[in-house]
């Protein structure tokens, strides 16, 4: 039994990849702009989205470190060096507490 497939050059509905890229990075603002209001309510400053996404990665990463009780300390440690990255992303970005 012989298989064929006849597509024509309408039937590739498809988008370019900078355009979907586009849509992509439009969808990620849509969600995370609630987290960046969040994010200025709390601090009193304008909050990006980029900013909100570097706090929330330096979150994240202050739950892993501190939380798990019962890892490894090589996991640990990497916990720990994630979220000293994480903080110093924060502060090239301009992110500054009050403090």
């Amino acid at each position: 039994m012989k298989k064929e497939l006849t597509l024509n050059a309408n039937a590739c509905q498809g988008q370019a990849p900078t355009s979907m890229a586009t849509m992509a990075a439009k969808a990620v603002q849509r969600l995370i702009a609630p987290v960046a209001n969040y994010y200025s309510s709390v601090l009193g400053t304008k909050v990006s989205t980029r900013q909100a996404l570097l706090l929330t990665n330096a979150q994240a990463a202050f739950v892993m470190a501190v939380f798990p009780s019962d890892c490894h300390i090589a996991l640990r440690a990497v916990c720990v060096c994630w979220l000293a990255s994480a903080l110093l992303k924060c502060r090239r970005a301009g992110i500054r507490t009050s403090c």
